[in-house]
């Protein structure tokens, strides 16, 4: 009997089958949202978020037009790449409206607008403590 000889390596640029694009897209969305606490990791998670949810989609229809089992790494890509871009897409926006907002505008303070000096009146309930200047 004849020795049958091992498959030929698949070319560099061979097309790659669902479940190497599913886990791509897995790998990005759980590094995505594991870099979440940094402030690295949120600029990141903007860029691997979005790559985590093409490539899990890409790997999602190739699995279905194939009819290939191959589709939990992808939809695991495809969710945490969501939440990833999400939760960084909104930390961003949050920071930037803060930033754009918290500014020291002399013209938006209340205390500056008042005429003369600052008084500050206090009720004295019990009776105990003496006024200033004088009679207590």
């Amino acid at each position: 009997m004849a020795a049958s000889s091992p498959p030929a390596p698949a070319a560099a640029g061979a097309r790659q089958g669902p479940a190497g694009l599913g886990t791509k897209a897995m790998v990005c969305g759980i590094v995505g949202v594991t870099l979440l606490p940094t402030v690295y990791g949120i600029v990141l998670s903007v860029l691997l978020g979005p790559a985590a949810l093409v490539l899990g989609l890409v790997a999602r229809s190739r699995a279905r037009r194939d009819g290939a089992v191959a589709g939990r790494n992808a939809v695991i890509g495809i969710a945490t790449g969501a939440v990833a871009f999400a939760v960084a897409a909104v930390v961003i926006v949050l920071t930037l409206t803060g930033v754009i907002f918290s500014g020291d505008d002399e013209e938006e303070k209340p205390a500056d607008r008042r005429d003369g000096e600052r008084v500050q009146v206090m009720t004295d309930r019990s009776g105990t403590l003496p006024w200033p200047g004088g009679a207590g």
